[in-house]
């Protein structure tokens, strides 16, 4: 049983679900790393304080 058609259609299903797990994992990186308002990104350093003259 030797089969001299080639299965053009076999491939195309898995590689489009990569494709579009990849592109929707970029999408989440983009959506997330984006934000500049959040306060995850934000560190709160306390101020010296200044000593008097002496």
């Amino acid at each position: 049983m030797i089969y001299s058609e080639e299965k053009s259609g076999g491939m195309a299903f898995p590689l489009i679900a990569i494709l579009l797990a990849i592109a929707g994992i970029l999408a989440m990186l983009v959506a997330t790393c984006g934000r500049h308002d959040s306060p995850a990104g934000r560190v709160w350093v306390p101020q010296a304080q200044q000593q008097g003259g002496r």
